[in-house]
C-alpha cells in the first residue's frame, strides 16, 4: 500500500535540488542539478534540455519544473 507521503516524497527532493539549483552559481554545476532534475521527473514534466544552456534558460526552466510539479501536487491532493 502507497501513502501520501511517500507518492510525495521525490516532489520533495525535486523541491530541494531545484532551490539548490537556483542558489549555485557556477553553471556547470547548475547543468549538472538541472539534468539530476530532469532524470527523476515524470515523463510528462521532463524539458527538453537544448545543448548550450545559458544562466537565464536554466531560471525559466527551473521555473517551468516548479509549476508542473505544483500542477501534479495539486491534482493528487485532489484525487485523495
Amino acid at each position: 500500500m502507497t501513502t501520501g507521503n511517500s507518492v510525495m516524497q521525490p516532489y520533495g527532493i525535486i523541491a530541494k535540488l531545484v532551490e539548490d539549483c537556483y542558489m549555485e552559481e557556477n553553471v556547470d554545476k547548475k547543468i549538472r542539478i538541472l539534468n539530476k532534475i530532469n532524470s527523476i521527473l515524470p515523463k510528462s514534466c521532463c524539458i527538453n534540455i537544448p545543448p548550450l544552456i545559458t544562466n537565464d534558460y536554466i531560471d525559466t526552466a527551473l521555473y517551468k519544473i516548479e509549476e508542473n510539479v505544483r500542477k501534479i501536487i495539486i491534482n493528487h491532493q485532489m484525487a485523495n
